[in-house]
């Protein structure tokens, strides 16, 4: 009796954790297919930029250096104006 219920117990825990690790898989490919959707989204916000005339390439980069630290660009800007002051690009 007591190896039987070892058995009940173990059984009913494995179909617990089977069913929470299902739902985390379950949650992870929505928020899979959510970030397919948003970077659908972007393309179309970035294939529409274009169509109006604007540089993406440009506005890439700005979005990206909206992200940074502005201490870490103006170092990073300070660095490049030394370095092209070296190759006489000034």
């Amino acid at each position: 009796m007591e190896e039987q219920d070892y058995k009940q117990d173990k059984d009913s825990s494995y179909r617990v954790t089977a069913d929470e690790l299902r739902q985390f898989i379950e949650r992870f490919e929505r928020l899979e297919m959510e970030k397919k959707d948003i970077a659908d989204h972007q393309k179309e916000v970035m294939a529409e930029a274009k169509g109006r005339g604007y540089d993406t390439k440009v506005m890439r980069k700005l979005i990206a250096l909206r992200k940074r630290d502005k201490d870490d660009i103006a170092e990073e800007e300070a660095v490049m104006e030394m370095y092209k002051e070296a190759l006489g690009m000034v």
